[in-house]
């Protein structure tokens, strides 16, 4: 009768140990590659990817509350970036009309930065990302000052 009972301890904690375990969780926040980060407040806007032969073009409307009074800061980085010469990947921003305020060919690594006057470059709507096989990580964010 021990012998069985000890049996049947051992089955009973077996079952809790493999019918209690999960999944790992479904990442979707950018911290995996071709996974896009994106933060889109009134104030602030980033967007982050790690890519590897990333190939999807993506675009964000913009929730970014502007007056005429508001300056832009942009900052854009690019690194780790590995391309062939038959890889296109570029990035943009049109302004709430759908003018193109600021395109970007990503050929390099290259660091970005501008702060410019809503009054001079219009008011940002639209952030477009056309990926064509990009490896690389990118980092851009648009602040409100």
């Amino acid at each position: 009768m021990n012998l069985m009972g000890n049996i049947f301890k051992y089955f009973i904690t077996f079952l809790i140990i493999f019918t209690c375990c999960v999944d790992p969780p479904e990442y979707d926040d950018g911290l995996l590659e071709n996974i896009p980060a994106v933060i889109n407040e009134t104030d602030y806007f980033s967007l982050s990817v790690m890519g590897l032969d990333y190939t999807e073009k993506q675009e964000w409307d913009l929730n970014l509350s502007t007056n005429v009074e508001d300056e832009l800061l942009t900052t854009i980085i690019i690194k780790n970036l590995n391309i062939s010469p038959s890889d296109s990947t570029f990035l943009h921003m049109l302004d709430d009309e759908g003018d193109t305020i600021f395109a970007a060919g990503i050929f390099s690594n290259f660091n970005f930065t501008s702060m410019d006057s809503i009054q001079n470059i219009g008011f940002p709507g639209k952030i477009i990302f056309n990926a064509n096989n990009f490896t690389g990580n990118l980092d851009c964010q648009l602040i409100l000052e």
